[in-house]
Parts: structure tokens; sequence; C-alpha cells
């Protein structure tokens, strides 16, 4: 039987010193992890993903291939004081753990690493004088049920599958950056070093700057930052409004949002991604285009901002049941944009649902597949729209009263934890009084009556 860590002080905890030089695209660290035994077999090893090593030889499209390589080096590796030799092949790293651990105890794991930051790289990028640090560090890999999740890189989707932990985060800073992260920077001061704690979050993203302005705002007890470059001025109201009240929306219908602070940062973070969800940051564009030409990018930022329930709260593997969060915050977004914004675009929806169902006749892929079972051309469809369709569908036949309950119940019982579609329905037939599992079938396996 496998117990993942869920008591307070169970989490891994993870401690990271970071000099950033912009002058040489580095980031030089040490980093810290306090490791809890998982699972009630003893434990001789620990995984990490290394994803900045995707960008040393990239092997995905040429279209997103970065201008300039980037990677990360490990070395003076240590578990509880004694040195270990660590195993590294692609993006994965083996560490031995000499003591063998077992439930109720836990491992220090050391290192240092040097992350050399691509330029136009995916998420992990630098632009002028901004460091986007996106799956930066040495990211422990998850361990459940199932074993370890070694899963490979792929730029379908988000090949990210990690678990709730505690971070303390201290950057050194050239002078005049400041940093926007995960954890709360509220207060405005430009210092260095700064650090930065945050508890209970899937991963630590930062953006660290001297060229971004930011716009403050409250939503009830939560700081709401939109950050904007030189030229975006004009969609900074629209957009820092958005967030505001996108943020009340979710809030109001799937429950409160548990941290003190949301920053949403304009602005491209690598190619072709036009908004990224990290835990209390989220990425947009500013603008998107419309008939009346270009408009501010409000469904990209509250798309994002749905994603701190579905992803950074309520999480999911999202290589092997990404629909998951996709499928239910891009219903969130649409439902906001039909009730707030007055756009309707249930017709679309189901001109896309019917189109899906063409797809799966011909590509034989479902709504519920791994990331790497999607052709490019047919994720968005099958993630996204499909099951955004779907939750529209369901509130005609059991009333927005009860899909609101239904998510509600979710949100509150998956708190902090990994839910499944298994889960999701369960919790649906529960909360509905009756059997959905057709409904469910039929939507995303395509199992037609």
């Amino acid at each position: 039987m496998f117990a993942a860590p869920a008591a307070e002080g169970q989490r891994p905890q993870y401690r990271i010193d970071a000099t950033y030089v912009p002058q040489k695209d580095e980031v030089k660290a040490h980093m810290e992890l306090i490791l809890p035994a998982q699972g009630t077999r003893a434990q001789t090893e620990a995984f990490f993903h290394l994803y900045p090593n995707v960008f040393r030889d990239w092997k995905y499209g040429r279209e997103a291939k970065p201008q300039k390589p980037g990677y990360i080096d490990i070395s003076n590796v240590r578990v509880d004081g004694k040195p270990v030799k660590e195993k590294i092949s692609g993006i994965i790293m083996r560490i031995p753990l000499p003591t063998p651990l077992t439930k109720g105890k836990s491992a220090r794991i050391e290192m240092d690493f040097l992350l050399n930051l691509p330029r136009g790289g995916t998420r992990l990028n630098t632009f002028k004088q901004t460091a986007f640090l996106a799956q930066w560090y040495p990211m422990l890999s998850v361990r459940d049920q199932d074993g370890w999740h070694t899963e490979p890189y792929t730029t379908v989707g988000d090949p990210f599958y990690t678990q709730m932990s505690d971070f303390e985060v201290t950057f050194r800073l050239p002078q005049g950056y400041q940093v926007i992260s995960t954890g709360n920077n509220a207060d405005g001061r430009v210092r260095s070093p700064i650090t930065v704690k945050q508890e209970r979050v899937r991963d630590f993203a930062a953006v660290l700057t001297k060229d971004y302005r930011v716009t403050r705002g409250k939503m009830g007890n939560i700081q709401v930052n939109l950050w904007y470059l030189k030229g975006m001025e004009n969609v900074v109201k629209p957009l820092h409004e958005a967030a505001v009240s996108g943020m009340k929306f979710y809030g109001e219908r799937f429950g409160p949002y548990p941290y003190d602070e949301v920053d949403i940062v304009l602005g491209e973070t690598g190619f072709g991604i036009a908004g990224m969800e990290y835990p209390g940051l989220v990425t947009s564009i500013p603008t998107v285009p419309a008939e009346s030409g270009q408009v501010p990018a409000v469904n990209v930022v509250v798309h994002e901002l749905a994603h701190q329930w579905w992803y950074g709260v309520v999480g999911n593997n999202q290589v092997k049941e990404p629909w998951l969060d996709e499928g239910l915050t891009t219903f969130s977004e649409f439902l906001y944009m039909q009730k707030k914004m007055k756009e309707d675009e249930r017709g679309l929806l189901k001109k896309a649902a019917k189109r899906t169902d063409e797809i799966h006749r011909v590509v034989g892929v479902t709504s519920v597949e791994r990331l790497y079972d999607y052709p490019d051309a047919v994720y968005g469809m099958m993630v996204y729209i499909r099951p955004a369709a779907m939750m529209f569908q369901l509130m005609d036949e059991i009333g927005e009263k009860k899909v609101m309950d239904i998510l509600h119940t979710y949100y509150e019982r998956y708190r902090f934890k990994v839910a499944t579609t298994r889960d999701f329905i369960r919790v649906a037939n529960e909360v509905a009084g009756k059997d959905l599992t057709p409904f469910f079938d039929e939507w995303l396996y395509f199992k037609h009556k």
C-alpha cells in the first residue's frame, strides 16, 4: 500500500540559494532538499527531472528551437553529508541513498547546480533584461503507487507532474533587478539578497527582471499584481480588472484561493507559449486578434488564472490525463467570458465537439490519453475544447447549480492532492445524485450508446 506524504512536515522541502549573472545568462545555486520517506518499502534512490537539459541538444520541432542552447550541470551531491555519485541520463538524474529511507524518516539531499539559460527557450528563457525561470532547478520526480515518474519531455502540452512541496528560495541579484515569483513579493522593494518562502505548492517559478512595471490591486485579502513592459500600457487596466474579477469569480464558484498573492506577467515566455500557469504566477500575451483588431487578452488571463484551481490546488498527472486540468480550465474560462464579458461561444464549442467525433473515427484517440499519444494538431481539440463542451452540456442536463456544486466539492475534496478522471466522475455522480458514468463515457471515451 502506497501512502503519499500528506501530514504537515511530511512534504518535500526545498531550500535554494541562487545567484543570477545576467552577463553570462547564468544562475549559480546551492540546493538542499529534505526528502521524507514515501510508501511502506525502504527507499534506496531518488529521481529528479533536469528539464533545462532539453535545451542542450534540442530534439523537437525546428520552429521551437532556442536561438542559444541552455543546460543544467550538477556537482557536489551529498546525502546526509556523505558524497554520492549521481547518474544523469538526459533530463533524468538518479541519486542513490546510502542509508535506505524508511517510514517516518527523511534524507537531506544537497547539490550545487549551474543553470545556463537558453535564449528563445520554451518557458525557460531570457529576453532583454528579464529571465523567465520555469522548471529551472532539479525537480524531485513524483513517486506514487505506480512507482517513480520519469516521463520524458515533450513540446505537446505540459509534461510536468509534480507534488506539493515547501520552498525557501534566496535570490542574489544585480542592482536594479527584482523578483516576481510563486511566493509573496507584495512589498515591491528592490533589494538583494531576497528570500521568498512558499508552502504547499507544486513547483516554484520566478521572473528576474529589470524591465517590468507593476499595477497592484486586491481581491479581498489576495494581492493581484499585473506586470507589464513599456508599450503595453493600453491593456493594463482592462487586464488587471479581468484578473481581479476572475479571481473573485472562480473563488465564489469553486472555493477559496489558498495563497496571499497572484502575479500575472505579460509577454512571451518562449516560442509559442501564449500563456502558462505556475503556482501563484501566470504568464499571458497582452493582446489577441479579434474582428475589430487586436484586443486585450482577457480570455488568456482568465484561462491561466483558472489553472490556480485546476492544476495548482487540485493536482493531476498532466502527462497521463491532461484533460483533467486543461478541460476544466477551458470550461472555467468560457464560463467567465459568457457571464462577465457577455461573449457566448457555446456554438463554437458544439461545432468543435462534432469535429472531435470525426477526429476520433480517423485517429482513434479519446479525450483521456497520455500527452505522447496525441498528434499535435488534435491535442487542443481533444484535451481543451471537447471537455469544455462536455461541461456546458452537463449544465444543460442537470443545471448550472449542480455543476458548480460538483466543481466545488471536487475542489474541496482534492485540495493539495492529486485527482484522477475516476475521482472526478465519482464526485460528479455523488453530487448529482445519479449515475453520470454513461454521460462521461460518451464524452471522454467516445463510448456511444
